[in-house]
């Protein structure tokens, strides 16, 4: 098993660039960075490697920050919208208006581009994707990149995202 040290040094970065890829917020992303080392720390022992260990450390650095998230909110719960939305786009009725033209087009589709879709952003790795709907790896990512670049066009078309996006 690995220790906290070599997890840190091998992972921060990439960790510290997806946090901030969602806060946008250098010292949040600092801060919840740590507390992501402090709870893998805690759990380390739990740690059962149906992921790779990146995977597994994004997962919990996104739940504090949907932690974080919730706190300032008070106890309203959040919308995971704020994962779909540009950047600068903060006007809350604007992002659940998409999230609800983004679930209307994915219902439009089949379950296995829904369940590829809803893995994803689970953060799954490929392989545990392809192995639980029996296609290859390959075929997981080119179904999930059309699948996204469908929804992209037509947000673009409707105006909810900038074309240049």
């Amino acid at each position: 098993m690995w220790e906290i040290e070599e997890l840190y040094l091998m992972h921060r970065q990439a960790v510290f660039s997806y946090l901030m890829s969602l806060t946008h917020d250098q010292t949040l992303a600092e801060d919840l960075l740590s507390e992501t080392f402090l709870q893998a720390m805690r759990s380390l022992d739990s740690f059962r490697g149906d992921s790779s260990v990146r995977t597994w450390l994004c997962g919990i650095a996104r739940n504090l920050w949907l932690r974080e998230l919730r706190s300032r909110r008070g106890e309203q719960p959040f919308d995971e919208a704020y994962l779909w939305a540009p950047n600068g786009m903060d006007d809350r009725l604007a992002v659940q208006q998409m999230m609800e033209r983004i679930r209307e087009l994915l219902a439009e589709k089949d379950e296995r581009m829904r369940r590829i879709i809803a893995m994803r952003m689970e953060l799954r790795p490929y392989s545990e994707i392809a192995e639980t709907l029996g296609i290859s790896e390959s075929s997981a990512r080119v179904l999930e990149f059309r699948t996204r670049r469908w929804l992209k066009d037509i947000l673009q078309k409707e105006g909810f995202l900038d074309d240049g996006r």
